[in-house]
């Protein structure tokens, strides 16, 4: 082996080490190096099983049930991730780490190019056996040629469709594209979830969807579905992770209303919130629930976790124009936006201006410095506001025109489609209607690209500037690139990054694909950043805070300890 190929290799294989756990025995061979995660940890002895029903309160109202192909957090991941496990996962007492699920072990190739999964003896919630070859299947289903996979889609850049090879009745080969640390961060999604053949394979994509049809092996068996009123699971007293979960069953009402949700959480009506992080409480009120409680419910916050952008539709006048989107573009005021829908004098900001990429994993990609000078960011406005006048007269717009905006009816959501459309009155002519409704239409309406723009947004689900740069630019159709803009360079940019190893050169890469998208001419108009929020009863033990709400939502190692003394507020 040569001097580069053999640095190369050491750089790899630490880089793998560094994503998997520490808890995890690592022991080097011939073949490559092997990860081994023996069940249960010790953690699992401490916990505290209560036969009781764990009752949480969601706002939203599933819409989807097949996480393959949805894209969304609250209407589809979060009630249907309990039921599933994936190849690997993020370590629920220490998310920054990723080990086993339904493996046992796994080993990287000296050349980082093929990952061997050796399996546990798990069981899907039909009793039968999970073998290699639903793990093949479920690859396979991922990648599918033409099929629309929202956040899934990204797999296809590392894996071959049906390159798998089943070894034994408990061994997989899974080979990838090239080497890359970043195959295991993704297939530790938590919408990477493993089916069982003999199910899904017997499904439309349509039928998949709907409640019941899929089934998995995870901790939680869906038990009834009441549409705008609670979703109910039982206990897996089956599942294959020994002492879990710590709850006879679990159930979340379904409460449209934002502040009836909060006042549940306030009486003890209600244990957590869903998720039990999401965007809607990414304002003061969970610390505010926190304060007033006497810390009886705590408030729970991850920085930075959920984007708000615009989207255009480009299947209608105006916004098939680049000209009319790049004046949109130039003529949103982020600061001021940030500074009305998530400042509080009382409490301080949660959030930031939006960018087109996360500064997340240590890499900041559009610092402050950088944005101070950036058209679009940058203060005062004039400059900007005079070329998106220019462009607007250019398009035939010059007094602006009258448009619909799809909105959910979250009040964050709402109030930031307030702020931006009373900017875009002003500054562009622009007469944007309101028609805010539940986050299930929402998407279908994105999807089906009913309305001029759409406010959305979206969590962040790893920790990498490539997620969004995949998220939106890389899947083409679907919720998050409905009309599917493309731009050439983006393509062969999201390629180099997930190959390049030298942190350097990825970074001038992302730096390359942002001045790309400054063009103002996609889909895209980043708004804000924004917390996550969340509340749980204090009772609730061994919940750890992760980086992203994309992940850590199967609710199988949280537990109720009556004699947990009350924190100090």
């Amino acid at each position: 082996m040569t001097g580069f190929r053999f640095f190369t290799t050491l750089l790899l294989l630490t880089m793998i080490a560094m994503v998997a756990a520490p808890s995890g025995a690592q022991t080097p061979s011939p073949e490559g190096q092997t990860f081994t995660f023996p069940w249960p940890p010790d953690w699992v002895a401490r916990g505290k099983y209560q036969k009781m029903v764990l009752r949480g309160i969601t706002g939203f109202n599933p819409g989807q049930w097949d996480v393959h192909a949805c894209g969304t957090l609250p209407d589809c991941l979060m009630p249907a991730s309990p039921q599933f496990n994936g190849l690997v996962y993020h370590n629920p007492v220490n998310p920054d780490e990723i080990v086993c699920d339904l493996c046992e072990s796994w080993t990287v190739s000296r050349d980082g190019r093929i990952y061997t999964f050796r399996l546990r003896q798990a069981q899907w919630h039909d009793g039968q056996p999970v073998t290699p070859e639903d793990i093949k299947f479920s690859l396979d289903r991922i990648v599918e040629p033409g099929a629309i996979r929202v956040r899934t889609g990204v797999l296809r850049s590392f894996y071959e469709h049906q390159s798998a090879q089943v070894v034994d009745d408990k061994t997989i080969k899974v080979p990838i594209k090239f080497a890359s640390p970043l195959f295991l961060e993704n297939l530790a999604s938590e919408y990477m979830k493993m089916y069982p053949r003999h199910v899904a394979q017997k499904l439309s994509p349509e039928d998949a969807q709907k409640p019941g049809k899929l089934i998995g092996s995870g901790p939680w068996k869906l038990k009834e579905f009441k549409p705008n009123i609670s979703i109910e699971y039982v206990r897996n007293t089956n599942y294959f992770k020994k002492g879990l979960p710590y709850f006879e069953g679990m159930t979340f009402t379904i409460v449209r209303d934002y502040n009836r949700r909060l006042a549940a959480m306030q009486v003890g009506q209600a244990h957590t919130t869903e998720g039990p992080t999401i965007g809607s409480y990414g304002n003061e009120d969970p610390l505010r629930m926190q304060r007033e409680t006497k810390g009886r419910v705590r408030a729970i916050y991850i920085p930075e976790a959920v984007q708000t952008y615009l989207v255009f539709h480009m299947n209608k006048p105006p916004f098939q124009d680049p000209r009319v989107r790049r004046a949109v573009f130039l003529a949103v005021d982020r600061h001021e936006l940030v500074k009305i829908v998530r400042c509080v004098d009382t409490f301080g900001c949660y959030g930031s201006v939006g960018t087109f990429l996360p500064n997340k994993g240590g890499k900041s990609v559009e610092s402050p410095e950088d944005l101070a000078q950036a058209k679009g960011w940058r203060q005062p406005k004039d400059a900007d506001l005079a070329e998106a006048k220019t462009l607007m007269a250019t398009a035939g717009y010059a007094h602006g025109f009258k448009a619909m905006l799809n909105l959910n009816n979250v009040p964050l959501v709402v109030r930031s489609g307030e702020v931006l459309a009373e900017q875009l009155r002003k500054n562009l002519g622009i007469d944007l209607t309101l028609e805010p409704v539940d986050r299930a239409t929402t998407v279908d309406r994105i999807i089906r690209g009913t309305h001029h723009a759409s406010l959305d947004s979206s969590g962040v689900i790893i920790l990498d500037p490539a997620d969004y740069l995949n998220q939106h630019f890389l899947v083409i159709g679907g919720q998050k690139n409905p009309d599917s803009w493309r731009h050439p360079r983006l393509a062969d940019i999201a390629q180099a990054q997930a190959k390049e190893l030298e942190p350097l050169k990825r970074l001038r890469l992302f730096k390359e694909a942002v001045e790309i998208l400054r063009g103002g001419e996609s889909h895209v108009v980043p708004l804000s950043w924004g917390s996550s929020g969340g509340m749980m009863d204090y009772r609730l033990q061994n919940f750890h805070v992760p980086g992203s709400e994309q992940i850590v939502k199967h609710f199988e190692h949280i537990w109720w300890d009556p004699e947990a003394p009350l924190p100090r507020n």
